[in-house]
């Protein structure tokens, strides 16, 4: 009995084709972690040859931290059928042929051919995402006038070191807490609901204009700064961002 295969072969090429060029990295592991299949550019990200990778566990691919755990992972899988990766995108780390790390965001699926099960896994590079955002938060550390960022709750998400020599607080001490401990009782009571006002209206009442305020530092003295104040969003989240004189 014979079979044509040359649709099948076709469609092998043209998958072939589709992962040769694509301009993310892709790499597919069996059950026991061991890649099947790489691309060009995942080859070139992390620096091996093609022949170094097929054939070798994917931990190769990642730092101690990482690797320790991955095989532990793909059996309780494999043995559970409890998802905790697959088609959810995370952040992760990986290692270079060199022993030098990267940021990189990685899509996991799952097919099974057959008996087989195999996972393939998308990565984009997030090197100049990271280099970008090194750079920034030097610009914001030297800056010499106090800078903080927070969010839609008035929480604080970043405040650099002018802002901890000011306040006279240590970074740590404001992070995560709301933005009111900077301010004195007047402004304080009012901030939550300003800024929920804001959020839900999108009525702008002092974002894009300067204004003169009052600061609390930690020893509870006060005094006179001038804010300015801008708004950022970044994917579902926003942010706003005040630079205090």
């Amino acid at each position: 009995i014979l079979r044509d295969l040359s649709a099948e072969e076709q469609e092998n090429e043209r998958m072939l084709a589709i992962l040769t060029s694509a301009v993310d990295p892709i790499v597919q592991i069996n059950e026991k972690g061991i890649i099947q299949i790489i691309n060009p550019a995942c080859c070139k990200v992390f620096m091996y040859q093609e022949s170094e990778l097929v054939g070798q566990n994917v931990k190769i691919l990642m730092p101690a931290e990482h690797a320790n755990f991955h095989d532990s992972y793909l059996k309780n899988y494999i043995a559970t059928g409890v998802k905790k990766v697959l088609g959810i995108g995370r952040k992760l780390r990986g290692r270079r042929k060199d022993g030098s790390t990267f940021s990189l965001y990685l899509t996991l699926s799952e097919a099974k051919i057959e008996n087989r099960t195999l996972f393939t896994g998308i990565m984009r590079d997030l090197s100049a995402e990271e280099q970008e955002q090194e750079r920034m938060m030097s610009i914001l550390s030297s800056a010499v006038d106090p800078i903080v960022q927070i969010n839609e709750k008035g929480i604080i998400q970043m405040v650099n070191n002018a802002c901890c020599q000011v306040f006279k607080y240590q970074d740590v001490d404001l992070v995560g807490q709301n933005v009111k401990i900077l301010m004195p009782e007047e402004h304080a009571s009012q901030h939550d609901s300003y800024l929920e006002t804001y959020v839900t209206t999108g009525i702008k009442k002092v974002l894009g204009v300067g204004r003169k305020l009052r600061g609390k530092k930690s020893d509870g003295s006060f005094f006179g700064l001038y804010l300015s104040l801008s708004e950022s969003r970044i994917g579902n989240d926003i942010f706003f961002t005040g630079i205090l004189r």
